[in-house]
């Protein structure tokens, strides 16, 4: 059946869990659709479907005429149902009644502005004939300042994660240079460790020379 709410919807759009009501464009479309399917259905006359079977709408014409009034009803109410279906599925409600809100804000604004002398109403452009670089950029402006805004955020992350990780690289150079002068200063006790052993094994050496030759000298001392 034809929506026959007159009510325009200035609101946002509702939300789909809940129902919805037609703003004007819904309305209209909606009675825009029944009135085509009625001229449809209408265009299915009986007399039109009797031609089709001479012999049962002669024999039988009340049969025929409840066959045709059923296969007309039938399709009427498939035909409605699709489109409901498809109005929920597309959410064609919520979509319109956000196009009214929008229409009616802009309109708003528009008076709002000519009452307060904004604006001059005789040196509005109409928009299809302005060029297309201001209708490009009044469409893409929105899209590029969003995606600035989500990159400069991408960005303060990145630098954050640097800034933290050049920390960790100066932590770490810190200990490496750490553990470089322990190891040099290792290196330098073992090279006197070694001196010192070498000192030693010479000591030792002459210490046995020196045993060797008091060794000789005791034999002869005896004779």
């Amino acid at each position: 059946m034809p929506v026959t709410n007159g009510r325009a919807s200035s609101s946002p759009p509702q939300s789909s869990s809940g129902p919805i009501t037609p703003g004007p464009r819904a309305i209209a479309l909606t009675n825009l659709y029944h009135s085509a399917l009625k001229s449809t259905l209408k265009a299915i006359s009986y007399d039109s479907f009797a031609a089709c079977f001479p012999l049962l709408s002669a024999q039988a014409p009340q049969a025929l005429r409840a066959i045709w009034q059923a296969m007309r009803d039938g399709l009427e109410g498939f035909a409605t149902s699709e489109f409901e279906m498809i109005l929920q599925e597309r959410q064609v409600y919520i979509r319109l009644n956000a196009l009214d809100s929008l229409i009616s804000d802009a309109i708003r604004r528009r008076d709002t502005s000519l009452a307060n002398g904004e604006v001059n109403e005789n040196n509005v452009q109409p928009p299809h004939t302005l060029p297309p670089e201001p209708l490009v950029k009044a469409h893409l402006t929105p899209l590029y300042l969003s995606q600035q805004s989500q990159l400069n955020a991408k960005l303060q992350t990145v630098e954050s994660m640097n800034a933290s990780l050049l920390a960790q690289i100066c932590e770490q150079r810190k200990e490496i240079t750490k553990i470089l002068r322990s190891t040099r200063q290792l290196c330098s006790d073992v090279e006197d460790a070694a001196e010192v052993m070498h000192d030693l094994q010479g000591l030792g050496h002459e210490a046995r020379e020196a045993e060797i030759l008091l060794d000789d000298v005791e034999p002869r001392e005896k004779y």
